[in-house]
């Protein structure tokens, strides 16, 4: 049993996060595909996830299924295929990595899921990003209503560390690191679910944004 696994994508900040947490990494198939793959994505994913499930456990399991992130675009310049691959397929890789992470977190064990988020004010161009997480979310939510008679605590982080760049609308955010980074401000967050003291907190979301989303 490895004491902390990631379950991520090929970006390499998840190499990065890994390596902060001292952390086995597991990597989710992230091809895009567009709408006329996403058929052979899905069963990509099906496959991956049952071959992820039957793995070690772990008594710590994050979750960071990342793509490189897209560029910011109005909702109504979004053709079939970038919808497809930023919000559908996106999220079915969330569904096929939190699925994985759920069989192999431990008993007594945690997981955290760490979402690409931009703050309220800055999510001009970025709709297919926060449906997306605003969905994981919710089954971050819902696992840890199925897990917690186990002893197994879920939670999510969210970052605009990759998704916010240059200067953003008044108000300024509260503390001058915003957007913040992965390693900082996200991981920072991220250790503080894992760690066995945060044993009251499940079903929670951390917004790691220095503020700015006043959540």
């Amino acid at each position: 049993m490895s004491a902390v696994l990631v379950l991520g994508g090929d970006a390499p900040e998840v190499t990065d996060l890994a390596r902060n947490l001292g952390a086995d990494v597991e990597l989710v198939p992230t091809a895009l595909a567009g709408a006329a793959g996403a058929a052979a994505a899905g069963e990509e994913l099906d496959a991956w996830r049952a071959r992820a499930a039957a793995g070690p456990r772990a008594v710590k399991v994050v979750v960071a299924p990342w793509t490189t992130p897209p560029s910011s675009a109005p909702l109504a310049a979004l053709d079939l295929d970038g919808w497809t691959d930023r919000a559908e397929l996106a999220l079915a890789r969330w569904v096929a990595a939190l699925g994985a992470a759920k069989a192999r977190c431990a008993d007594g064990g945690a997981i955290v899921a760490l979402v690409d988020r931009p703050a309220p004010l800055d999510a001009a161009g970025w709709a297919p990003e926060c449906g997306v997480a605003d969905a994981v979310e919710a089954l971050t939510r819902s696992l840890a209503r199925s897990e917690g008679p186990r002893g197994v605590r879920v939670n999510a982080v969210t970052t605009p560390a990759r998704l916010t760049h240059g200067p953003v609308v008044a108000p300024a955010p509260p503390l001058d690191a915003f957007p913040g980074s992965v390693l900082l401000e996200a991981a920072g967050a991220v250790r503080l679910l894992l760690d066995p003291d945060a044993l009251g907190l499940t079903g929670t979301v951390l917004h790691a944004d220095c503020g700015r989303s006043w959540r």
